[in-house]
């Protein structure tokens, strides 16, 4: 049986600290999904990430607003995570040689990399109010139910 459709909003900050929370809701959000442990992971450290990036780059030392949505309907997940910081081009964003990046011993710039891996769909866009929006979607595993 597939899951009951439900949704959590939260906004927060761009500090650092806010990654725990969203972390959290995250982890809450994904008991009510059929996903496994494994992929639960994934979705944490995807979404992470993705928070992560507008924390970092969006609004430059200046304080803003970071507005995060998880949706559940009976077939998918979808995360939408909305900023009103620097326009941001994913496409501009080149898929990294994983192994160079290892043997040159980089850190960061795996985040929208990682993002594309885990999810089903990474969508980005900026709407007439300059609003940035990438939205993530992972599928339910086929045959899951809700736990």
């Amino acid at each position: 049986m597939p899951p009951a459709p439900h949704r959590h909003d939260m906004k927060i900050s761009n500090e650092t600290r806010n990654l725990a929370l969203v972390r959290q809701a995250a982890s809450d959000f994904l008991e009510k999904t059929p996903f496994g442990r494994k992929d639960k992971d994934k979705i944490i450290l995807a979404v992470d990430e993705a928070v992560a990036n507008v924390v970092e780059h969006a609004y430059g030392t200046q304080k803003g607003d970071i507005e995060v949505v998880f949706n559940g309907d009976t077939e998918r997940l979808e995360i939408t995570i909305r900023d009103n910081g620097k326009r941001f081009n994913p496409e501009e964003i080149a898929a990294p040689d994983i192994h160079d990046h290892i043997k040159k011993g980089l850190k960061g710039g795996l985040g929208m990399f990682l993002m594309r891996k885990i999810m089903d769909e990474v969508r980005y866009s900026v709407d007439s109010t300059h609003v940035n929006e990438l939205v993530m979607v992972k599928f339910y595993p086929q045959g899951g139910s809700a736990p």
